[in-house]
């Protein structure tokens, strides 16, 4: 049932813009395997890519490792040294970075890629993706890298992050087999600006009562309160952030397998507390129109105190305030949505970085691989890109003070249960989640209509 419905729903739109995705394709007792691969890109492992050429270095020639992220040039900040450092250290290997935007165009390129064997070297790729694609077994496994390596988890990897690269089956089994290494922890959090709360003499709220009562407040003088980007996929984040309080990773892995709904108790109540905060004004109903570089902006002009999304755009923020001295924000230390909750700590993935089966260099892709999200690249994450890393050591030489925040106060809490539902949902329910908060931020739909909604959509793409 788990895998059916994974390859059934793969290409929805919106779950590529939420750096996670899935799609659907016709159902084999439709159309023959090959036809369903080329006209919806579902991979089967029965249909066998072809491998094209030799690796290059058996005849002595220099090799170019092809590796490909969807992440932009100016958010790796320090990967261009790293690079040249790596070439240097490595004479004969050549690394060619290439930027692709995050989308569906991309992942039906690489699907395209898989039938042709002609795939990138090293590529990063969403994780509803990555289980699609190691479910076809189509990618290297990583477990003796991860040994050779020492890359063990709550000794040199943070915690949960081993089991994120994982088989979906197998995100609660800490020895389970790796396929993939995650790239950058990025925490659901409420950015706010430092400057407007010290105006108003606003304490950081910590609870849901707290969180209403200074909304009110900031909108009486004159503030949007919150910002979210609603026309963005990501405007789940908001749902998200609440979701791991309450339901725990189980439930999501029970929804991807049919055995719970997104109409249980859980995710209503979840539901519950978010239309609660469009109602009272929390989340101001301008975000239904705004892209992540329109959050971004009203945040940081002022205009928005607060701004609801990951931790992944911190870079952008910290580079803003450096552009602009009268601009000043950190990050809640967290927000106790309900009573005794799951966990405090919601966090995703910037993606699953794998090497192919059909990669021409296996070998030195993982070699890469390896270097590029090691202890030392890490450390320059952390340092210039304000990147927190899945190695614990490169983490304690982060110095901006809004990620900070996120090491000393919610970092420590990160188990199995902080993987929010971007990344264990699939692409037609966070479709419709989507569709469904922007239905609520417009007015012209509940909570449980929007559940109830997205919930028909994955029944209907896995009947497919």
């Amino acid at each position: 049932m788990r895998k059916k419905l994974l390859s059934s729903i793969l290409v929805i739109t919106m779950a590529a813009n939420l750096l996670t995705g899935c799609g659907s394709g016709k159902d084999s007792d439709t159309v023959s395997k090959e036809e369903a691969s080329q006209e919806e890109g579902v991979i089967d492992k029965d249909t066998e890519p072809t491998q094209t050429e030799e690796s290059a270095d058996s005849n002595g020639e220099e090799i170019t490792l092809h590796v490909r992220t969807y992440w932009s040039e100016g958010s790796l900040p320090n990967w261009a040294s790293a690079i040249e450092k790596y070439e240097s250290e490595h004479p004969g290997i050549r690394v060619e970075l290439e930027y692709s935007p995050a989308g569906t165009d991309t992942m039906s390129k690489l699907r395209a890629e898989f039938l042709s064997g002609d795939t990138p070297d090293v590529v990063q790729c969403p994780k509803t993706y990555f289980n699609e694609f190691v479910d076809s077994g189509l990618v290297e496994n990583l477990n003796k890298e991860y040994e050779e390596n020492g890359w063990v988890s709550g000794e040199v990897l943070v915690n949960g992050s081993r089991n994120w690269d994982a088989p979906l089956t197998e995100a609660t089994n800490p020895d389970a087999d790796v396929y993939g290494v995650a790239d950058y922890i990025n925490n659901s959090v409420i950015f706010y600006n430092t400057g407007i709360f010290e105006e108003l003499g606003l304490a950081e709220p910590s609870t849901l009562d707290e969180l209403l009562d200074c909304s009110k407040k900031l909108k009486d003088a004159g503030y949007k309160p919150m910002v979210a980007p609603g026309a963005s996929g990501n405007i789940v984040d908001l749902l998200a952030a609440v979701q791991v309080q309450i339901t725990g990773v189980q439930y999501l892995l029970d929804v991807n397998d049919g055995k719970a709904k997104l109409t249980d108790e859980p995710m209503q109540q979840a539901m519950a507390i978010i239309e609660k905060m469009i109602k009272e004004g929390v989340v101001d109903k301008s975000s239904l129109t705004y892209s992540e570089e329109d959050a971004i902006s009203e945040f940081v002009s002022g205009k928005a105190a607060m701004y609801k999304m990951h931790t992944a755009n911190n870079t952008t923020l910290m580079q803003a305030s450096e552009a602009n001295p009268d601009f000043h924000y950190s990050i809640m230390k967290g927000i106790k949505f309900v009573d005794n909750p799951v966990t405090e700590t919601s966090c995703t993935y910037g993606g699953c970085w794998i090497v192919p089966t059909t990669s021409k260099h296996a070998e030195e892709a993982k070699d890469f691989l390896f270097y590029i999200f090691g202890p030392e690249v890490s450390e320059g994450s952390a340092t210039e890109g304000g990147r927190i890393t899945n190695m614990i050591q490169a983490n304690s030489v982060l110095t901006d003070p809004a990620m900070k925040v996120v090491l000393d106060y919610q970092l420590p809490g990160l188990t199995n249960d902080s993987f929010y539902l971007l990344d264990m949902l699939s692409g037609t329910g966070l479709s419709a989640l989507a569709s469904g908060l922007q239905g609520m931020l417009e007015g012209t739909m509940t909570g449980t209509e929007a559940l109830e909604q997205a919930q028909r959509l994955v029944e209907e793409s896995s009947e497919e």
